[in-house]
């Protein structure tokens, strides 16, 4: 047993891990503390450095572990805040061998993380710089999105395309040189997971606030522009353990 105090004062017991599937092995244990009631909701897990000596593990594999549990319900990951277990668990437990789809789904908050950086600043940018023909790109691609909301893959093809014209209005040639790369990831990763499963609800809420970063953007408004991008691009998270129903 490796003890940890929390924040909270609580003293919570880890195993050193010594089985072959590391980050499996993390989930296990934080969700048998989670059912045990050793962690509540609200609690916050120590920092992955941390827990990663305690179970006796890389970093990576407490990081894909805590990825895969955030997409599963079990936690929220608040950047530069920490990693708290979840105020609303799921009602009926997820399996362990769902895990491997978590995992996957989990690689896509990775991604979040870079397209934030990228995209809030693109849109930034853009507020500051977008006229003429980079207004009317955006305005294609969400009046795309609109029409195609009821066909997933033209809708994704749509989504792609406001966010290259997104890169696009920020007459920064390095930025749209990299979200190119994330992106040609994202579509990707949707392939492989098959988010076709994602609700039409998640769609209205891209094709607003897509509307929102557009607005921002005529208005020349930075920072309502970046920060509708930082929404519009959360909006998947929530969405992403439906992906494993």
């Amino acid at each position: 047993m490796a003890p940890s105090i929390l924040p909270t004062g609580k003293r919570v017991n880890f195993k050193t891990i010594r089985k072959s599937s590391a980050p499996e092995m993390v989930a296990e244990q934080v969700l048998n503390q989670i059912k045990s009631g050793d962690l509540s909701p609200g609690d916050r897990l120590p920092p992955q450095r941390e827990l990663a000596a305690l179970l006796g593990v890389g970093r990576s594999s407490v990081r894909e572990a805590i990825n895969a549990l955030a997409v599963m319900g079990y936690l929220d990951v608040a950047q530069g805040r920490g990693t708290y277990i979840a105020a609303d668990l799921p009602e009926a437990d997820v399996p362990l061998a769902k895990f491997d789809a978590a995992l996957k789904a989990g690689s896509i908050l990775e991604l979040m993380d870079v397209r934030e950086l990228l995209e809030c600043r693109s849109a930034r940018l853009a507020a500051e710089r977008a006229e003429g023909q980079k207004i009317k790109s955006l305005v294609s691609a969400i009046e795309r999105m609109r029409r195609s909301a009821e066909d997933y893959a033209s809708f994704l093809e749509a989504d792609i395309q406001f966010h290259q014209a997104l890169a696009e209005a920020s007459e920064n040639q390095i930025l749209c040189e990299l979200t190119r790369l994330i992106l040609d990831k994202v579509v990707d990763h949707h392939l492989r997971l098959r988010t076709t499963r994602l609700s039409p609800g998640y769609r209205e809420i891209s094709i607003e606030t897509a509307h929102k970063i557009l607005a921002a953007i005529e208005a020349g408004d930075s920072g309502a522009a970046a920060e509708w991008t930082g929404r519009h691009l959360n909006a998947i998270k929530a969405e992403l353990k439906d992906i494993l129903a």
